[in-house]
């Protein structure tokens, strides 16, 4: 054990797991029951033989009945011994990915079933391994590696790992952001001479919890142990970590960035894994919003929409288009516009919010809002200019029976499902009917009479 430690840089300054929970370890339940004074095997019988059958008619003891302590008892769950462990700096190189990570069930098919532990860290299966997870845009292990790129890699999010033998260690909760380290290795060198010093300083080792316990080696009992161990530890982690936050939380965070602090649409997508685009859509919905806020003050206008609507409104180019998006000056541009289109949302809630007693309040603005904001999308999409004049005038229905009557009507429709028929026709079905001969040549007949029709409205 000592000599496992000389090779690697060991910095106790934080505290154990057991000491950051210590009522319910192992250790106070152990305690609590040294405490607890227990009967004889003979008396158990005495009091087995003194205790009165269904016959004599008692009732069954209720919860009121039991002593404090038996209450108790009866109304917690199983005892749950959290792991013991030490917390670690551990090099990124002596971090073995683990085969069996339960995000790799269903992209390794058989891989590595059966793999046996010895082999667990063999270069060629680490390797392996790394590909599978790297490669993976589910894994999306390029964002994160920008993001720890920018950050450094953040301590008190420690890795769980157990000692596979004297010189490795078998990471078991943290495989991604492994990878994602590993990533950065490869791309730029054994010393992260392109990535700041910072940066380069909390890459050299990395926050470990080593699980309490003997070297896996080939034990697969020793390594289900751990597993066990680690559940505890993950489930706590997922089921009583920080919740992710709301779009609108996210908007006005990315937002304060942008406007307060003076990032870029760049400089925010870097730092925070994210892709470019997506900080533009959230920064577009936010503005829609505070601009729509704003609207209602001026035109002393009180509805609820959440920030959903709008961003349906930012994934649609055409409405972006239309209101003048600029990317300059992070804004819309065009008020006129903005205000048809917030006058357009409140009118078609309006009447959907009217028809719709029987639906739960709190559900209903939202989804019409959203159906509203595509119905204008697919409206602006046709590029015609009477509806787009019914539109500003604030003349919406008439705006609405333009778009019904000039978008893309039944037959066409019908034109394309025949299409997609014949096409998947096969010689079976058609020597399965003696009158599809005759069918396909009426069809034949209709399709040409239609095609010369065309040719003379449009003058050829």
């Amino acid at each position: 054990m000592a000599e496992s430690r000389k090779s690697f840089t060991v910095r106790r300054n934080r505290p154990k797991f057991r000491e950051r929970f210590p009522m319910t370890t192992s250790a106070a339940a152990k305690k609590t029951a040294a405490t607890t004074r227990r009967p004889s095997p003979a008396a158990t019988k005495v009091a087995a033989k003194s205790r009165p059958t269904a016959k004599t008619g008692r009732k069954r003891t209720s919860k009121a009945d039991l002593p404090r302590e038996e209450e108790n008892k009866s109304s917690q769950g199983p005892v749950l011994d959290l792991p013991e462990g030490d917390s670690l700096e551990i090099e990124p190189s002596r971090l073995l990915l683990d085969p069996d990570n339960l995000r790799l069930l269903e992209r390794v098919g058989e891989t590595f079933q059966n793999l046996e532990l010895k082999l667990y860290g063999q270069p060629s299966i680490q390797k392996k391994l790394f590909d599978v997870i790297n490669s993976d845009p589910r894994f999306d292990i390029g964002s994160l590696a920008a993001s720890i790129a920018n950050n450094g890699f953040l301590k008190h999010e420690r890795l769980i790992v157990a000692r596979y033998d004297g010189e490795k260690f078998l990471v078991l909760e943290g495989n991604r952001r492994v990878t994602a380290v590993r990533r950065l290795l490869e791309e730029n060198g054994p010393t992260l001479q392109k990535l700041r010093p910072t940066v380069r300083e909390s890459l050299q080792t990395l926050p470990c919890f080593v699980l309490k316990g003997s070297v896996i080696g080939t034990s697969t009992q020793q390594l289900a142990a751990y597993r066990r161990a680690s559940e505890i530890y993950i489930g706590m982690r997922h089921l009583m970590g920080a919740k992710s936050w709301e779009p609108a939380s996210r908007y006005e965070f990315q937002s304060r960035l942008i406007f307060d602090e003076g990032w870029s649409a760049s400089d925010v997508a870097e730092r925070f894994g994210r892709k470019k685009a997506e900080v533009l859509r959230d920064l577009k919905a936010h503005v829609l919003y505070h601009d729509f806020v704003k609207f209602e003050r001026a035109n002393s206008i009180e509805h609820s929409l959440t920030y959903n609507a709008f961003a349906e409104a930012a994934r649609a180019p055409v409405i972006s288009q239309w209101l003048e998006w600029s990317a300059d000056e992070m804004q819309y541009l065009n008020r006129e516009n903005e205000d048809a289109f917030f006058h357009y949302l409140i009118t078609r809630l309006r009447g959907a919010s009217s028809s719709s007693e029987d639906t739960d309040d709190d559900l209903v603005p939202e989804l019409s809002a959203e159906m509203a904001v595509r119905r204008l999308r697919d409206m602006l999409r046709l590029e015609d200019p009477t509806i787009v004049e019914s539109l500003l005038d604030r003349d919406f229905k008439s705006a609405e029976i333009l778009f019904e009557e000039r978008k893309e009507g039944a037959l066409p429709k019908k034109i394309a499902s025949f299409t997609r028929t014949l096409k998947r026709t096969t010689t079976e079905d058609l020597t399965d009917s003696p009158e599809t001969e005759a069918r396909l040549l009426e069809l034949h007949k209709q399709v040409t009479k239609m095609l010369s029709m065309i040719k003379a409205l449009s003058g050829e």
